[in-house]
C-alpha cells in the first residue's frame, strides 16, 4: 500500500497544530479553493501530511496522518466540497521555516514554493522526508 504525501496549510490563530494535538483527530474542513479541493479529492486513508502554519509562523510544525477517504463536507449545503479526517502524528523538534524550505535545493520543485496560496499541495516522498529531516 503506497501513501501519498501532502502539505496542509493551517492558520494557527483559528486551528493550528496545538489544537490538532489536543483533539488528536479532526475534520480538515474550510478548504474551498478549486485546486485545493481537487487535491483533497485525491487523498486516501493512510496518506501522510505535513502541517504548515501560515502567518505569523510561516513554518512546517508537525506531521499528520489522513485517517479517512474524502467525503462530502457536512457543513456544505450544496455538497460540492469534500473533507478528510486528520490525526496528529508528531510535532517536529524544530519548525522548518518558509525561508529554510526555499533555501533547500532538494525542495526546489516543491509545488507549495511555486503556489503558496494553495491550502493543500502535493509533496513527493523525497520532499516529505527531506522536511522531516530538517525538522529533526
Amino acid at each position: 500500500m503506497s501513501s501519498n504525501y501532502w502539505l496542509l496549510l493551517a492558520d494557527p490563530k483559528s486551528y493550528g497544530y496545538d489544537d490538532l494535538e489536543k483533539d488528536k483527530r479532526t475534520v480538515w474542513d474550510g478548504i474551498a479553493g478549486s485546486l485545493a479541493q481537487k487535491h483533497l479529492r485525491g487523498f486516501t486513508k493512510g496518506d501522510q501530511a505535513l502541517i504548515y502554519h501560515t502567518a505569523p509562523d510561516k513554518a512546517v510544525v508537525g506531521a499528520a496522518t489522513i485517517v479517512s477517504n474524502p467525503y462530502p463536507d457536512p457543513k456544505d449545503p450544496e455538497a460540492k466540497l469534500v473533507v478528510v479526517d486528520v490525526e496528529a502524528a508528531r510535532r517536529l523538534k524544530t519548525s522548518v521555516s518558509l525561508q529554510q524550505l526555499r533555501q533547500n535545493r532538494n525542495l526546489a520543485g516543491m509545488t507549495f514554493l511555486k503556489i503558496q496560496r494553495i491550502a493543500v499541495s502535493p509533496l513527493s516522498q523525497t520532499e516529505f522526508e527531506e522536511i522531516l529531516k530538517m525538522g529533526a
